[in-house]
């Protein structure tokens, strides 16, 4: 009864509401990633940090963030949405706020990387899974309008974040991003559980079904007691007999006993380890691992996302140094590019839907464009008019990237299993971040320059497609499509006996 309840509250009524609240948060906590060059570039040259210091910070924030996926799936069973996005948005807010007063490399890593990545990897599993819970049916075009309204930040945000250094400097700056982000308590507050006044009615419903059983059972069960006592006394009468027989036999039986019993306590030791390891494997949902598909495409989706979220994060560094462009001059390009993005995020899931193409192939389609961006940045970056084509090629890529590659997971995986599945996700980036993303700073240090970087983050970045070919996750098209169409067969039948009931 309540599954059908559940599908009957989908994609209607509180499900917008979510989309904006999801909207606020974003915007609000994801200022200080998307600038992460913009805000930091005067504050790390004063303390003199590498292009390698660089990389490790940005990729040991997204470590942080990342590593708090392996539990993300029991918390959101354990908390709800509301609770965890509260205590995500106020983290975030706090930890911007010691940012602004963090002038060493180990105060940044405390401050920054720790606790603002805490706050982060609390925020995303919550909307996540708040969006994939209240959207069945129009679930990609949730994530569109979530994705595209986002996408407004990045436009507006570096020309406000570039006027704030000029008048407030990099501390005045932070301070006032985290005012921004406390704004993400008014969207955490709009994260209504699913389905809650339903859930409570029918369990109200039950509590009293139990308590009139309970009633019944207590009835029986006097009865029962007035014929235990009229048989007491024979009971008795002949237990005393028997008693002293037994006793004999419990002697010569005991000291046979006493070895088979310290063998059955260590059997019955070894099965409630294997059942506790049984329960944390279950309960992690670990048997994803064993589908060499999800691995391939959990491991190519890490490497490109370490990739891209570097270069982003970069640009200001990049174009700094190839085109030798000022602060504005880069704030614009940035807009630019952020505009593009939108653009994207707007035209090609239409298209998509037009022309029918999954969201794998459009994630791959994303990462060549970037690929094509930054060959053309390496080649080209001296002159302006080809760092703004650059930001245009760049943007639309990076808008279709943020569209799809989101729904990829969900894609594959049930809704039962999903926290699970982006749980790993998140853990395999981090992983991934630390391991990888350092070495592209380390490659611009060694070469003197970006160049060499920006190929290296190509390389990495296409590196997805080949292991995504490699699992077979690419090649079974066909395979995907008629489990949808099953799944939306079976959805209509059940559609159909909900009318007719």
């Amino acid at each position: 009864m309540s599954d059908r309840m559940s599908r009957g509250e989908t994609d209607r009524g509180w499900a917008w509401v979510i989309v904006a609240a999801v909207t606020i948060i974003n915007l609000a906590i994801l200022p200080i990633q998307q600038c992460y060059g913009l805000v930091f570039t005067d504050r790390f040259r004063s303390l003199g940090i590498t292009a390698t210091q660089t990389s490790f910070i940005l990729h040991l924030n997204g470590t942080i963030t990342c590593s708090l996926g392996l539990i993300s799936g029991p918390m959101m069973k354990r908390f709800r949405f509301r609770t965890v996005g509260f205590f995500g948005g106020l983290t975030v807010a706090i930890g911007i706020c010691m940012t602004a007063f963090a002038v060493s490399v180990p105060s940044i890593i405390i401050t920054y990387c720790i606790i603002v990545g805490i706050g982060h990897g609390v925020m995303f599993p919550a909307t996540t899974l708040a969006l994939n819970t209240y959207f069945r049916k129009k679930r990609n075009l949730a994530m569109g309008f979530t994705v595209t309204l986002t996408g407004l930040g990045p436009i507006l945000m570096p020309l406000l974040i570039a006027k704030l250094l000029e008048n407030y400097a990099t501390t005045g700056t932070l301070l006032i991003l985290a005012g921004i982000a406390m704004h993400s308590l008014v969207g955490a507050s709009l994260l209504k559980p699913f389905n809650e006044n339903k859930i409570t009615s029918i369990t109200k419903g039950n509590d009293i079904t139990e308590s009139s059983a309970e009633c019944n059972d207590n009835g029986v069960a006097k009865r029962a007691e007035s014929l235990n006592v009229e048989n007491e006394t024979e009971v008795k009468n002949g237990g005393v007999n028997c008693e002293l027989l037994s006793n004999d036999v419990e002697r010569k039986t005991e000291d046979r006993e006493r070895p088979l019993s310290r063998n059955a306590e260590l059997a019955n030791r070894t099965e409630g380890k294997r059942k506790i390891l049984s329960r944390i494997f279950k309960h992690l949902d670990l048997d994803l691992l064993k589908d060499s598909r999800y691995v391939a495409v959990i491991l190519g989706m890490g490497v490109s996302l370490v990739a891209e979220t570097n270069f982003n994060a970069m640009i200001p560094f990049v174009l700094s140094e190839l085109a030798g462009l000022e602060r504005t001059s880069i704030a614009t390009v940035m807009s630019i590019q952020a505009a593009s993005d939108i653009t994207g995020r707007l035209c090609v899931p239409l298209l998509a839907h037009k022309a029918g193409w999954t969201s794998r192939n459009l994630y791959v389609f994303s990462l060549i464009g970037s690929t094509l961006g930054r060959t053309i940045l390496s080649a080209w970056g001296t002159t302006y008019v080809a760092v703004v084509c650059v930001a245009l090629i760049i943007g639309v890529a990076k808008g279709t990237k943020a569209v799809f590659q989101a729904l990829i997971i969900p894609d594959y995986v049930s809704l039962e299993r999903l926290p699970a599945a982006s749980g790993m996700q998140m853990v395999c980036n981090g992983i991934l971040s630390i391991a990888i993303g350092p070495i592209i700073g380390l490659v611009h240090d060694s070469m003197n320059g970006y160049v060499g970087a920006l190929h290296f983050t190509s390389f990495l970045s296409l590196s997805c497609v080949f292991m995504w070919y490699a699992g077979g996750f690419l090649r079974f098209k066909k395979e995907t499509v008629n489990r949808r169409e099953k799944e939306d067969t079976i959805q209509v039948e059940e559609d159909a006996c909900e009318c007719s009931a």
